[in-house]
């Protein structure tokens, strides 16, 4: 199968021409030859249904010959899924009757893969199937009982092997399911600059969050309201350098009150709670 993306080299291919008025003459005689020949057959079995499914398959395997027939397609939007992959998914094969595709069965089955978010499937007649795709992005991986995931900014599983290509991103502790991870992951984003400071997210007793930042402060956020503290501690850090100072955990648990606890001179940490 001829495949491109955007990625690729693009080659001049040489492409049969749409049917001219030849062609298109005759296939409206098939068509019609179908149709008529079926008027007995109808009123022999009072079977509508089953003579206009017949008449519709003598007219897809009709059009084939005429060059309504599959014979490139163009995918976009991929960049870490395979394009072997993508086009395995959409189960597409040369040769197929272009009239007797199924874009939304096909659109269903390339968003069965984990890796992709949301297809579109356009059929470009005489002979084209262009896909669209829009991909998840890795955000973080997902720790729970020593098992690791790769997920979404929406909490949605994207896999789970190969993961080492994938140690620099933030990394959540949890006994939750990866979904709950959805509403935290959207509350750091809020501050885009804060967030690319995160290395990690621990969930505490299901109910509430610490955050280790990128120089090993944790941040203990409250349970209830966590966002609104989240946002002071971007401002504290704006005004102040809050971040830069030598501490070692920032408590917003109470509200309206920051705790700050320095590094100890023996360097050793705190422990969470």
């Amino acid at each position: 199968m001829r495949r491109l993306d955007r990625n690729a080299p693009r080659r001049a291919s040489a492409r049969r021409p749409f049917p001219g008025r030849a062609a298109k003459t005759a296939l409206a005689a098939v068509l019609l030859a179908v149709v008529l020949g079926g008027a007995g057959w109808i009123w022999r079995t009072g079977s509508l249904g089953d003579y206009a499914e017949s008449v519709r398959t003598a007219a897809i395997e009709a059009s084939a010959p005429l060059g309504f027939r599959l014979r490139e397609v163009l995918l976009v939007g991929r960049e870490r899924v395979p394009r072997e992959t993508v086009l395995a998914a959409s189960a597409l094969e040369l040769g197929t009757p272009t009239l007797g595709l199924d874009t939304d069965l096909i659109r269903a089955s390339l968003e069965r893969n984990r890796w992709i978010r949301r297809a579109r499937v356009t059929v470009r007649l005489p002979d084209t199937v262009f896909i669209e795709i829009e991909e998840r992005r890795p955000f973080a991986l997902w720790q729970r009982d020593g098992r690791f995931r790769l997920i979404d900014d929406e909490g949605a599983v994207i896999a789970e092997r190969a993961l080492h290509r994938y140690a620099d991103l933030p990394l959540v502790v949890a006994r939750s399911e990866p979904e709950r991870a959805k509403p935290i992951l959207e509350m750091l984003g809020r501050e885009p600059d804060l967030k690319r400071r995160v290395r990690a997210l621990i969930e505490v007793g299901g109910r509430r969050w610490n955050v280790r930042i990128d120089n090993g402060i944790d941040v203990r956020l409250p349970e209830a309201e966590p966002a609104a503290a989240w946002r002071e501690l971007a401002r504290l850090d704006r005004r102040h350098a809050l971040l830069a100072r030598r501490i070692s955990t920032i408590d917003l648990r109470i509200p309206s009150r920051v705790v700050v606890t320095p590094v100890p001179e023996s360097g050793m940490k705190e422990e969470g709670r």
